[in-house]
């Protein structure tokens, strides 16, 4: 099995500072993969909103980066965020325009993960997961991009899946979820271009994080057999890191990707070209 290489293991602090003074607005910030992109974002300059529906993980998100680093501490603000709910997210944009003025990137990553084929799958399980996974995204569309289009600029960055794209076992009602983003993707692209607004997603393979153990647990065997069955899926032979998609995150947030828009990336070892 491939090692990770020593770059793709760490965050991306010896980048330049590629977000200098953006707003960057995270949802789904207490998880693995938000808190790494809140933590990258604000490594780049970036003053970052630290949004999730429980408030204790966005604040250790918060505390984490002000410990390793305290001048972060005015750049990180952590909010509690049902992004189901319109007047929470209402009070969310209006805490953050009323202390940085505006938002300039929306990283779109709360989700909720329902698997199970077709007949096993509740009609509530179904409400419950379009609502957070389809109808989140759109509603944080929603209430930002009036932000952006005053401003004229703005990105949003969609967290999709490799489920987006290829069939799995008993995974219907989250690919079904993950399909539906990428097709938001390329319609928001369409409808904000003329504004100067990129709208992209990102599509991430197997990601090594806590949540690893647990489906280790689930499969009833060891974290090392998971790990070892995932790499020889993938052409590089090796799970993927939080990092590395953080680190994507803010290329597509930053000024180096001005012509991208309406795009899916797969980030996934090469997992999708087997």
């Amino acid at each position: 099995m491939a090692t990770i290489p020593e770059q793709a293991s760490k965050a991306s602090g010896d980048w330049s500072r590629l977000l200098v003074d953006k707003v960057v607005f995270v949802t789904g910030a207490g998880g693995a993969i938000g808190s790494t992109i809140a933590q990258t974002c604000a490594l780049h300059g970036a003053r970052v909103v630290v949004a999730d529906v429980n408030k204790n993980t966005a604040d250790e998100t918060v505390t984490k980066m002000i410990n390793e680093d305290a001048n972060k501490k005015d750049y990180m603000m952590s909010i509690e965020l049902d992004v189901t709910n319109e007047q929470s997210i209402q009070n969310a944009v209006k805490s953050v325009v009323d202390k940085w003025n505006t938002i300039d990137i929306l990283v779109n990553n709360a989700a909720i993960f329902t698997f199970g084929a077709v007949e096993n799958v509740t009609a509530e399980a179904w409400s419950r997961i379009l609502d957070v996974n389809v109808r989140g995204y759109a509603l944080m569309a929603k209430a930002i991009v009036p932000l952006m289009k005053k401003q004229k600029s703005g990105s949003i960055i969609q967290i999709a899946s490799i489920s987006s794209w290829v069939a799995q076992p008993e995974f219907v009602p989250y690919s079904t979820t993950k399909g539906a983003i990428l097709q938001m993707t390329r319609n928001l692209a369409l409808d904000l271009g003329p504004f100067n607004i990129r709208c992209n997603a990102i599509c991430p393979g197997s990601i090594l994080t806590p949540a690893s153990s647990q489906h280790a647990v689930n499969l009833n065997i060891s974290l090392d057999e998971l790990i070892a069955t995932q790499a020889e899926k993938q052409c590089l032979k090796r799970l993927g890191t939080t990092e590395e998609i953080a680190n994507f995150t803010v290329f597509l947030a930053s000024d180096l990707c001005h012509f991208a828009t309406g795009a899916s990336f797969l980030v996934d070892g090469g997992y999708t070209t087997i």
